[in-house]
């Protein structure tokens, strides 16, 4: 599926539910991001490397290679409970929103001081119920979203975004594509 395709599919998927998300919301750039297919990650570093001049483009992979490292370091499983802020995220807005991985297409909210209070919470007891409840039902949707998107394109094997990224990084040193 193209990006366009999976934009069209999340829509009929969603279709009459409210979503408060817009350009400057970004409390959900500030994760881990999984993505499935080798491809995603290929035309994402293409775009950046294309949209950045060779100095941004040098600090944003200092800043992929970074927090990759810290995030292998410390497991995926206890990373995910931090807070990573994308490398992709410019200016309050992605630098490849065009091409965005679909873990972050599937994710929208109704109420931004949820998304905001769920990226600053310490963990999801400090949320009122009412959050919890909201971000529960987030969450589902979006997994449920990049399954039945998943089921309908080639899957490589599920990987952090700087994980890809420095692979792909590394590969173009070695004169691989």
């Amino acid at each position: 599926m193209t990006p366009d395709e999976i934009d069209r599919f999340i829509t009929r998927a969603i279709a009459g539910e409210p979503a408060a998300c817009a350009r400057g919301c970004h409390w959900c750039c500030h994760q881990l991001v999984v993505l499935t297919c080798r491809e995603d990650a290929r035309a994402i570093l293409d775009a950046a490397r294309a949209r950045l001049d060779t100095a941004g483009f040098t600090a944003f992979e200092t800043q992929v290679r970074e927090q990759a490292a810290a995030i292998a370091a410390l497991g995926h499983d206890v990373a995910q409970a931090g807070r990573w802020t994308c490398p992709l995220l410019r200016d309050g807005a992605c630098l490849v929103y065009d091409l965005r991985p679909v873990a972050c297409r599937s994710v929208f909210s109704p109420d931004p001081e949820c998304c905001r209070a769920m990226m600053e919470a310490d963990d999801f007891g400090a949320l009122t119920p009412a959050q919890q409840a909201l971000a529960t039902r987030i969450g589902e949707r979006s997994f449920r979203l990049q399954i039945a998107i998943n089921d309908r394109r080639p899957v490589d094997g599920a990987k952090e975004l700087r994980q890809w990224l420095v692979e792909l990084l590394d590969a173009g040193r070695n004169g691989e594509r």
